[in-house]
């Protein structure tokens, strides 16, 4: 397979298994840590091997491993969701879903947005289609959403972390981001230097630019976050019920 010409900021560059696109610094370290393994492995699978790594939940298991020269990383393999990801899996044609999620991501962060910034893009050929992996800066001491209420903080807490995801619902609406999959897991809580939270924003490739201060964008990502909150207490994955929920979103959104 011909190299897809990387976007500006970017360089490419050859692996036994495919090939990557890196920003300038990236590649030297990643490929170092890389080879320690034999090079016969993809990332992400490399990435578990290391003692130190972490594994976290979602379409597929993304792990974040320190990477001397280059800080802790985050590697996530791509996949498809929803119907379309029950006949295509995590096979992409082309490099147009790798470019989306890189031109989104910068545009975010131009605009102040928190969301991980992209590092690194690895292709792996599979017959005419590729798979990717994705390689983000690791965003310290985080957790998911889902996760800080799953151990059921009190309300001292509990308030500084909805500050921060109302902050960050009030940025999207702002600026007129619609994120069509604003699940519970996709925003990210790390602790800021003024004693409260940081909310980042997940899995951007989604992302949908809209008219900045439509109603319509801030209703949809409230509505999206809600159905991901009640579902994951459906599941038993957030620590409350689905009774509690509606609690929690009076908490959240108290003058809705």
């Amino acid at each position: 397979m011909n190299f897809f010409p990387p976007p500006p900021g970017f360089q490419v560059w050859k692996l036994p298994q495919g090939f990557a696109w890196s920003r300038s610094g990236r590649k030297k370290p990643i490929l170092a840590f890389w080879q320690k393994t034999g090079g016969h492995l993809r990332l992400s699978e490399a990435a578990r091997r290391h003692s130190q790594s972490l594994r976290f939940a979602g379409r597929r298991a993304v792990t974040a491993t320190p990477i001397p020269g280059a800080g802790t990383l985050v590697v996530r393999p791509c996949a498809h969701g929803g119907w379309w990801g029950r006949l295509a899996g995590d096979l992409y044609i082309g490099s147009e879903r790798a470019r989306r999620e890189i031109r989104l991501s910068d545009h975010l962060i131009g605009m102040k947005i928190p969301t991980p910034r992209i590092e690194t893009v690895v292709f792996y050929p599979a017959g005419p289609l590729v798979r990717l992996e994705v390689v983000t800066a690791w965003v310290p001491e985080s957790q998911d959403l889902v996760r800080h209420l799953a151990a059921r903080p009190g309300a001292s807490l509990r308030a500084r972390v909805f500050a921060a995801v109302r902050k960050l619902i009030r940025q999207l609406h702002h600026h007129g981001i619609c994120h069509p999959d604003l699940n519970a897991r996709n925003i990210l809580l790390a602790p800021s230097s003024r004693g409260g939270f940081i909310a980042w924003l997940l899995d951007v490739d989604v992302v949908r630019l809209g008219v900045p201060g439509r109603s319509s964008v801030d209703q949809a990502n409230r509505a999206r976050l809600l159905r991901s909150l009640l579902k994951r207490a459906r599941l038993g994955e957030l620590g409350w019920s689905e009774t509690e929920v509606a609690q929690l979103w009076r908490e959240l959104f108290p003058r809705s």
